[in-house]
C-alpha cells in the first residue's frame, strides 16, 4: 500500500484511503483482514491509470467510463496479498437512473466534497498515507455510538441512490449498529423508490443482509419502513399474522420465526433464503377446523375488517397443509424477480418444497430406506439434511428427535462401498440386446430402469458384472423376458 501513496505522491497527485476499508480499521480491524480497497484521488481517471501503470501495477478496467480505475497490490500472502484495488476520482454528486446499475456521476476537486456525497458518517472517512483520519462528519463518532446517521439530509441521500436503503439494513446486519431517527423516517419515505433499482442490487444487498450476525434486526427495519413490502411483499404476510388472523386458534408467530432462522442459518445462501421463505406460503394455506359457523372466509384469512376484533375460537384447530409445496412455488417467482442464477434457485425452491423430508428419518430406517431418500431428493439432500437442524430448533415445527447426524453418516457409508446411487455398468445396453434378442428400443430403458429399482431395494448388489444383472432379470422378472 506504501508504493500506491508514493505513486500518486510522486505525480502531484492526492490519494486518501476511503469508505468501508477506513470504517473497518476504525473499528480495530487489521490491513491484513481488509479485502477491496477504496481509493480517491485528485487525478482524472485517465491519470490515474498512467499513475498505476508507469508504477508497474497491474490494472484491470473497473469502469473507467464513471471515474474508477482497478489494480492489484502485490506482497505477502499472510499479510492477505495480493488486494484487488479500486482508485475514483473525486466525486461531488453520483445518482443512479430508473432501473441502472451504473451512477450518474460529477467530479468533484477534494476529498472533503468527495466525503460530502457518500451515503452514511461511518462510511465518509479518509486516510492519508501517514494514518491521519479525515473525519468531517464524526464517523468515528457514530461508531463508537453504534449509529447509522445519513451525511447531510437523509432524503437527499437516499434519493440519489435509494438502494441506500437496502444497505441501511445490511450494516444493520451486519454491524448491530441502529438507525439514526431521521435516517429511518427518510427510509419509510423512500421506500417505493427501489422499484426504480435494478433487481440485481436487491439481489447483492440480500446476499449480504442475510448472512449477517444481526440480520433480524435488519429484517424488522425493512418491515418498519415499507421496503419489505416492496421487494418481498410475500413475507409481509406473515408480519402480525396471529393478530391479523384471530378467528380460531392462537398460532405462533411466523414473522418471528421466521428471523430466528434466518439467523441460525449462517453463511449458507441457500439455506439462508430458505430459512427467510420457509413460511411463505402460511397465511395462503391456513385453515381453521372444524369451520367456524357464522365467520366467512374473507374474516378467516383476515382479509376482512371484521377480523380483527375476534377472539380466538375454543374446540377448533388450525393447519398450513401443503405450505411447504406452496412456499416452493412462490419462491421460484421471487427468484425471477430478484434474478437468482438458475442453479441457486432451483436449490431454494428444492428445499423448501421438500423442508420437513429429513425430518422422517428414524434408526429403523433399512438402507433401501437411505437410498430411496437420496434418490427423491435429487442431489439435494445435503441441505435438505441441513435445513431439517435448523427446523429442529424451531418449536413451531415440533420437528422431534430425528437423528441428522446418523443420517448422514449412514449416507457416507452407503457412498464409501459404492451402494449408494445405482449405476449400472457401461456396455450393459449392447449385452441386454444379445442376451434377449432386443432392437434399440423404450424396453431397453425399462429393463435399466428396473435393474436399479432393484439396486435401491437392496435385492440385487452394486458394482456386478453385466452377466450378474442379466441373470436377475431373468430371474425376478420371467414373464417380462418372456414378453
Amino acid at each position: 500500500m506504501e508504493s500506491l501513496f508514493r505513486a500518486f505522491h510522486d505525480a502531484g497527485r492526492e490519494l486518501f484511503l476511503v469508505g468501508g476499508a477506513v470504517r473497518d480499521l476504525a473499528m480495530g480491524a487489521s490491513y491484513q483482514d481488509l479485502d477491496d480497497l477504496d481509493f480517491c484521488t485528485d487525478a482524472r481517471p485517465a491519470e490515474s491509470l498512467e499513475i498505476l501503470r508507469r508504477a508497474n501495477f497491474r490494472t484491470y478496467d473497473v469502469g473507467i467510463e464513471f471515474g474508477t480505475v482497478g489494480a492489484v497490490l502485490k506482497g505477502k500472502s499472510s499479510e492477505g496479498y495480493p488486494k484487488d484495488v479500486q482508485v475514483t476520482t473525486y466525486r461531488s454528486k453520483e445518482m443512479y437512473s430508473r432501473g441502472s446499475r451504473h451512477p450518474v456521476v460529477s467530479y468533484g476537486n477534494s476529498v472533503e466534497e468527495d466525503l460530502w456525497r457518500r451515503d452514511f458518517s461511518i462510511n465518509s472517512i479518509a486516510m492519508d498515507a501517514r494514518g491521519n483520519y479525515v473525519d468531517p462528519y464524526n464517523g468515528r463518532g457514530d461508531i463508537e455510538r453504534g449509529i447509522l446517521r445519513a451525511v447531510g439530509d437523509p432524503l437527499e441521500r437516499l434519493t440519489e441512490d435509494p438502494l441506500r436503503i437496502l444497505r441501511i439494513a445490511r450494516f444493520m446486519a451486519r454491524l448491530g449498529f441502529k438507525t439514526d431517527p431521521g435516517l429511518e423516517r427518510a427510509a419509510h419515505v423512500k421506500a417505493t423508490f427501489l422499484l426504480d433499482i435494478a433487481r440485481q442490487r436487491w439481489l447483492q444487498e440480500m446476499n449480504k443482509l442475510l448472512i449477517g450476525e444481526h440480520a433480524p434486526a435488519a429484517l424488522d427495519f425493512l418491515a418498519r419502513t415499507r421496503a419489505l413490502g416492496v421487494i418481498l411483499p410475500e413475507l409481509v404476510a406473515l408480519v402480525e399474522l396471529p393478530r391479523r388472523c384471530p378467528a380460531g386458534p392462537v398460532h405462533e408467530d411466523f414473522w418471528a420465526l421466521t428471523c430466528a432462522r434466518v439467523k441460525r442459518a449462517g453463511d449458507n445462501k441457500v439455506l439462508s433464503w430458505a430459512a427467510l421463505l420457509a413460511d411463505v406460503g402460511r397465511p395462503w394455506t391456513r385453515h381453521v377446523d372444524p369451520p367456524i359457523e357464522g365467520i366467512d372466509g374473507p374474516t378467516l384469512a383476515g382479509l376482512s375488517a371484521s377480523a380483527y376484533p375476534q377472539e380466538p375460537f375454543p374446540g377448533t384447530s388450525v393447519t398450513f397443509h401443503n405450505h411447504a409445496a406452496m412456499a416452493g412455488l412462490m419462491a421460484k417467482g421471487l427468484g425471477r424477480r430478484f434474478h437468482f442464477d438458475t442453479a441457486t434457485l432451483d436449490e431454494v425452491a428444492f428445499v423448501l418444497g421438500s423442508q420437513r423430508a429429513a425430518l422422517a428419518y428414524s434408526a429403523d430406517w433399512a438402507d433401501p430406506d437411505v437410498r430411496r431418500f437420496v434418490q427423491e431428493m435429487s442431489g439435494h439432500h445435503a441441505h435438505v439434511i441441513a435445513f431439517g437442524r435448523i427446523l429442529q430448533r424451531d418449536p413451531a415445527e415440533g420437528a422431534g428427535g430425528a437423528d441428522l447426524d446418523d443420517l448422514e453418516a449412514r449416507i457416507a457409508a452407503l457412498a464409501a462401498r459404492g451402494a449408494l446411487v445405482p449405476e449400472v455398468p457401461t456396455g450393459l445396453g449392447g449385452a441386454l440386446m444379445k442376451a434377449f434378442g432386443l432392437k434399440p428400443g423404450p424396453i431397453l430403458g425399462e429393463l435399466v430402469e428396473l435393474l436399479k429399482e432393484e439396486m435401491l431395494d437392496g435385492r440385487v448388489g452394486f458394482g456386478l458384472e453385466a452377466a450378474d444383472y442379466i441373470a436377475h432379470l431373468r430371474s425376478v422378472r420371467p414373464d417380462l423376458i418372456a414378453g
